[in-house]
């Protein structure tokens, strides 16, 4: 067979079968006398296995691995290992879908459904749309938002936060030496402590430097709520 006719019956193009033979992958057949390869039998069955190989989603160098006489890894352990990358696939694609349809029940809504219980709280606030970035911004560092949830449980603790909400924003129009940007900090000395003490357990440490979460925090507020906002946590930190 010239190489034409062995591509043609092997389902793949002359240029694979040439790749093949630059690789080592398929060895070089016996040429003719006019300079032509001249392909037999066993180099078809070969490139057929090589195909079949390929198409199962080993990598070349596995492919020539597997059908090594004398050299490699059991074809059945390389198998297996594609049969679990496989399965790991089929497992992250089901997980997309679920998101997929929780989004698709939400019309399109990117909150958690655990995010949009906690804005719901916020409803009508002055604050609601800083807080909800803030709490979207928690939720992806830390992966849930139980600690909203624990505060939110609290209807003292809850209103409280409310109010620091609203005097919070009432700071966006002073300046930042206004007294009443320390009166407002020294007030809340032991809102930060009560909240943290509310703290699940088992929420992972955030690995995010304090400094440039403070300023993804407080990115758009006032100079004064800047101060404030490092105030309270210079009095939570004590």
């Amino acid at each position: 067979m010239r190489i034409g006719e062995l591509a043609g019956l092997a389902g793949v193009s002359t240029r694979t079968v040439r790749h093949y033979h630059r690789i080592g992958l398929l060895p070089e057949p016996r040429r003719r006398e006019n300079g032509y390869r001249s392909y037999e039998l066993r180099d078809l069955v070969l490139l057929l296995r090589a195909r079949r190989l390929v198409e199962l989603g080993l990598s070349l160098e596995e492919v020539a691995d597997a059908l090594s006489d004398d050299r490699g890894r059991d074809l059945v352990e390389i198998i297996r290992e594609i049969d679990a990358d496989l399965a790991a696939q089929q497992q992250r694609i089901a997980e997309q879908r679920s998101a997929i349809a929780t989004l698709l029940a939400a019309d399109g809504d990117l909150r958690s459904p655990d995010l949009v219980a906690v804005l719901d709280t916020l409803a009508d606030h002055p604050a609601a749309d800083r807080e909800g970035m803030a709490a979207e911004l928690l939720e992806s560092l830390i992966g849930n938002l139980d600690l909203y949830r624990s505060v939110l449980a609290d209807p003292v603790l809850t209103q409280r936060m409310l109010a620091v909400y609203a005097e919070f924003e009432a700071l966006v129009d002073i300046s930042p030496n206004d007294p009443a940007v320390d009166e407002l900090a020294a007030r809340v000395r032991d809102f930060g402590p009560a909240v943290l003490a509310m703290m699940p357990p088992d929420v992972p440490s955030i690995d995010t430097d304090p400094e440039t979460l403070l300023s993804a925090v407080s990115a758009g507020m006032s100079a004064a709520q800047t101060r404030c906002l490092r105030l309270m946590l210079s009095h939570w930190q004590q």
